[in-house]
This record gives structure tokens, C-alpha cells and sequence, in this order.
């Protein structure tokens, strides 16, 4: 080692060490601390798995809701707002999203498009436990439950 007959060199060189892995380990803390606790825990793909409907939810406030019908599947552009603190989630139409979609699927309507996005609109508290998301409609008290899916 260079520094091999002189220890104030040694102790310079050991202290920078450790200072720089000490900043670095509080560094990584601080960014995982953060992801965990102000990232959207609703972000993914979720699955209903007694009807099919699929749920493609972003980071940027818009999902998809994925549909089969008539042995096709189509996909249609909603937008959302979560509220972490109260756990609530809202999903609204978007209606030059639909248009857009509809424009360009050709195979469905507009009002095919709407009729989908309505089963989901609305406001729900939501719950994930176990890769289980349950979406209780803060109007009527039904549920909805979807699971995680790995895509």
C-alpha cells in the first residue's frame, strides 16, 4: 500500500472513506424513504377477475380501462385524481380522450366507449392489501376488486 509507513495518511484516507459511504448510505436512505411514502401505490396493471375488466393506471393521472368485447379487446382513456391522505380516488371522462379513441379503434362508437368508462366513473375509497386494490363507491357502498397483475 502507498500509504504503508504513514499513519496521519492512513487516518486522512480512512475518514474520507467513511464520510463519503456514510453520505452515500443516508443519500439512498432518504431517496427510498421518499419514493415509499409520496409515490401512487394505485400505479400498475390490475385485473378484475370477474368480469375482466383491466385497469392500467399511470403516474401522469390518466389510466386505461381495458374491455373485451365482442372477442376484441378495447381500450379506453380515462383520467383519475388520488387523494393519498384520505384515500380516495376519482375517475373522470375525459371527453376528447373518448373521441380520440373512438377515432381511431373505428371498430367501437363513442357511446361504446362511454358506456364502458361509465361503469368506472365515480369516486372511491380505496384500499390495497396484498396485491388486492377494493374500490368501495363513496355514493352507493359497492365494491369493486381488482388484482395485481404482473405486466
Amino acid at each position: 500500500m502507498l500509504l504503508k509507513d504513514n499513519e496521519e495518511k492512513r487516518n486522512i484516507a480512512w475518514r474520507t472513506v467513511m464520510t463519503v459511504t456514510s453520505v452515500l448510505i443516508i443519500l439512498i436512505v432518504v431517496f427510498f424513504a421518499v419514493k415509499l411514502f409520496t409515490s401512487n401505490p394505485l400505479t400498475g396493471n390490475w385485473e378484475n377477475t370477474d368480469d375482466g375488466m383491466k385497469l392500467t393506471i399511470k403516474n401522469n393521472g390518466t389510466m386505461d380501462i381495458v374491455q373485451t368485447l365482442d372477442e376484441s379487446t378495447v381500450s379506453v382513456p380515462v383520467d383519475y385524481t388520488i387523494d393519498m391522505e384520505h384515500k380516495r380516488f376519482a375517475i373522470h371522462v375525459n371527453e376528447e380522450k373518448l373521441a380520440a379513441q373512438a377515432e381511431k379503434t373505428k371498430e367501437y362508437s363513442e357511446q361504446d366507449l362511454r358506456d364502458i368508462a361509465d361503469v368506472m366513473e365515480g369516486t372511491y375509497e380505496y384500499s390495497v392489501e396484498q396485491n388486492v386494490l377494493t374500490l368501495t363507491d363513496s355514493e352507493y357502498g359497492s365494491q369493486k376488486t381488482f388484482e395485481k397483475s404482473g405486466k
